[in-house]
């Protein structure tokens, strides 16, 4: 990776702890700290999701007319803007806009630095690399800075949060300070052209090419089973169905970052080689199983096999993260080109956000009502959907486009 990339990479390691300082804590923080009810707490917490919905929408033509590291920049100061605010809000109207600005602005993160990347990146090999060496500093910031949270965090002080949220607002300000110092990825030619054909460029020219609305399904599919279900799912079915104690689940999260961390490099050697469509095709057949064995958590067994159950289960999916870091954003920034590369990612960042938006009530409500068996069914069929995508993807790629050489 060039220098510029390893500073990014860097600079996103510092964004990453920032994130993990206090994102387990917000919910707690309106619900115990600032006295709001827990309805309340929760319609923020979705308010802000869907105020990142919204803004990845648009930054699709934003990233295709100012540019990623212009837009990245804005976004970290943006979400650092949104932290400081939530220090200082003791009820709901000072709660509101600092949210809106923390939930839109994350959202425009993730577009802008894949696109900002992939575009520092040009070789194929060394794109796939920066994607899972970043994937790695990414859960291990979040992790780091989680830990820090906990120690810190002290419900009958305030103070704790908020030193918390200005520190973790601190991490974003210094963030947009190293991406503003980078060069920007666009040549005049690019410029130059993207400025003659934006018009021209909008979502239905994405939507148009058959190989990126086959990734951009697969995405939105893979987004559903995987990382939306697993965050509000596995707490609950794991506490609700296999009637585990609070501290498995803590135990299977942790387990789940330390093994991305210790496996992505090298899950990364093992598929140079292989094709991106079989790639994909394998996230969506670990995930399965990943869910299966959760399922098998719900039945009649000894505590010890049901605690085994749930940490194989974050195991296991952990694995299919590792090789989704360098299959899905690469193929993504392969199929589009610098004229569609914004509104590319755009498009493969809100099939995050809808999930995140509308999972949770799913999950919650199918386990209240007793259907938690079908809830596993139901990821289990998307899970293989998405491999059947991917293998009709494979078909319907040239070799440029599937291999990374």
């Amino acid at each position: 990776m060039t220098r510029t990339v390893r500073i990014l990479i860097a600079g996103e390691a510092i964004s990453a702890l920032g994130i993990g300082l206090v994102t387990p804590l917000v919910l707690i923080y309106l619900r115990q700290v600032r006295g709001m009810t827990l309805p309340a707490a929760g319609a923020l917490l979705t308010m802000s999701a869907l105020a990142g919905l919204a803004a990845v929408l648009l930054s699709g033509p934003l990233l295709d007319r100012v540019g990623a590291r212009n837009l990245l920049a804005m976004a970290a100061a943006g979400q650092g803007a949104g932290e400081a605010g939530l220090a200082l809000a003791h009820d709901i109207p000072a709660a509101v806009p600092a949210l809106v600005a923390a939930g839109g602005a994350a959202a425009l993160t993730f577009p802008a630095f894949a696109t900002l990347l992939a575009a520092l990146s040009r070789d194929p090999a060394a794109q796939q690399r920066a994607f899972a060496v970043n994937f790695v500093v990414l859960n291990g910031g979040i992790g780091i800075g989680a830990a820090i949270g906990a120690a810190v965090a002290v419900v009958r002080h305030p103070g704790s949060f908020q030193v918390l949220f200005g520190a973790s607002a601190g991490c974003f300000a210094l963030f947009a300070a190293v991406v503003s110092r980078l060069p920007d990825a666009r040549t005049r030619r690019d410029r130059t052209r993207r400025d003659r054909s934006a018009g021209g460029a909008g979502y239905r020219a994405v939507l148009g090419h058959r190989g990126l609305r086959l990734v951009v399904i697969a995405t939105l599919v893979l987004a559903f089973t995987g990382y939306a279900a697993a965050d509000s799912g596995l707490p609950a079915f794991a506490t609700v169905e296999a009637r585990t104690p609070v501290r498995v689940v803590a135990l299977a999260l942790t387990l789940n970052t330390a093994l991305i961390v210790a496996a992505q490099l090298f899950v990364l050697r093992g598929v140079r080689a292989w094709r991106r469509s079989r790639s994909l095709a394998l996230i969506g057949l670990i995930w399965a199983i990943a869910w299966t064995v959760l399922g098998v958590s719900g039945l009649a067994l000894p505590l010890g096999l049901r605690t085994a159950c749930v940490l194989a289960f974050a195991g296991l999916f952990a694995i299919g993260e590792t090789f989704s870091a360098p299959t899905l954003s690469p193929l993504v920034n392969s199929l589009a080109d610098d004229r569609t590369r914004g509104r590319a990612n755009a498009l493969s960042s809100s099939a995050y956000s809808v999930a995140f938006a509308v999972s949770p009530a799913i999950c919650t409500a199918m386990i209240a009502a007793g259907l938690a068996a079908a809830w596993i069914a139901l990821l289990c069929a998307g899970c293989l959907g998405a491999a059947g995508l991917a293998i009709s993807l494979g078909r319907r790629l040239t070799p440029a486009q599937d291999r990374v050489g």
